[in-house]
């Protein structure tokens, strides 16, 4: 049984979860079916059959890990978790049901638990790749870079083909401005998977980080052929190209692909954000407070959305309304200009 379960969302991950049946199952029956309907990807009949089996018979089949592991693919990591925690109750030593918890927790955005459930995990059975690539990802969550690029390259010390370790670590190496590392990190991205339109995107940021305006918007407009022509859709070279397209003065041409971007991710604010600024620089007024207020709504402390929306109502003439925004952007401007307690750390 494989130990590898794809799943989209905020990122790609592999799971833990060998052959842990304590007796054969019958080939017929509700295992079967169970079993026969995650297999074809029909997850909600999964779990309710793999519960069933399991009140049935306590203990004596994966059952658990199987509802888990269909929780997992219906997004629900709740029950995920509880599921999991009533099977390692009865299998303390299981090791694939640590692994698997270590990833909900993981997807809970709990990266110290998750992390303290891998450890657990690890002495029982050596991690996978996949398993040290989550491990990298916790540490990411907990901002720290270095912990991050580190367990990264463990991950990618024991599968060099793991595409997703090297475009997260690409993207660790990014976030601690080693442009170069990074850059190269997606380079092997695209050599194992030419056309990746993420890492190409990413390509086009390093690029746009370093100065290279030109060279930047010719690696977005690539990603955005390559996109046109994939399965896969994301919102990110558009809203990239919009955005630098729009710092450079070329706010008409900008529109194009922020109003693109809007439209293919109607909760990311910096979209809406970019386009109402587009919009305000070429008089539509009306479109942008549009745009600017579902900014603000989807973000309600982003700074620059409110001082974005009172620039507007200032242009409107609608000055009590405009001194509302530069007011709450001065309050939240100054939140963030102070020092944090030690216990958010």
């Amino acid at each position: 049984m494989m130990r590898s379960l794809p799943i989209g969302l905020l990122c790609l991950a592999s799971m833990a979860l060998a052959q842990t049946a304590t007796t054969s199952p019958s080939e017929s029956g509700p295992y079967a079916q169970a079993l026969k309907d995650f297999q074809g990807g029909n997850y909600a009949s999964a779990v309710n059959l793999f519960g069933e089996v399991e009140a049935a018979s306590p203990g004596t089949t994966d059952s658990l890990l199987y509802e888990a592991r269909a929780l997992i693919h219906l997004q629900e990591f709740i029950r995920a978790e509880m599921v999991l925690r009533g099977y390692i109750r009865g299998h303390r030593d299981s090791a694939d049901a640590l692994y698997l918890l270590g990833f909900v927790l993981h997807r809970r955005n709990r990266p110290t638990e998750s992390l303290e459930t891998y450890t657990h995990a690890a002495a029982i059975s050596p991690p996978t790749s996949d398993d040290l690539k989550v491990v990298g990802l916790d540490y990411v969550l907990l901002d720290d870079y270095t912990d991050a690029i580190k367990w990264l390259k463990k991950s990618l010390e024991l599968q060099s083909t793991n595409k997703d370790a090297w475009y997260y670590l690409g993207r660790a190496y990014y976030s601690k401005a080693q442009l170069p590392e990074a850059r190269a990190a997606f380079e092997k991205v695209l050599e194992l998977h030419p056309q990746d339109t993420k890492a190409q995107t990413n390509i086009g940021l390093i690029l746009e980080t370093s100065g290279q305006t030109d060279a930047a918007i010719e690696a977005y407009r690539t990603a955005i052929a390559w996109e046109e022509k994939g399965a896969e859709r994301s919102e990110q070279p558009y809203a990239n190209l919009g955005s630098l397209l729009l710092e450079q003065g070329r706010a008409q041409e900008s529109v194009t692909f922020l109003e693109k971007a809007a439209t293919m991710a109607p909760r990311n604010a910096f979209c809406h954000l970019k386009l109402g600024i587009a919009y305000r620089q070429l008089g539509r007024l009306e479109e942008s407070e549009e745009q600017l207020t579902q900014a603000t709504n989807l973000e309600p402390e982003n700074a620059t959305a409110h001082y974005q929306l009172g620039r507007l109502y200032k242009d409107k003439h609608l000055l009590d309304k405009a001194q509302v925004e530069f007011d709450r952007t001065a309050e939240l401007q100054g939140r963030a200009s102070q020092p944090k307690n030690s216990e958010d750390h």
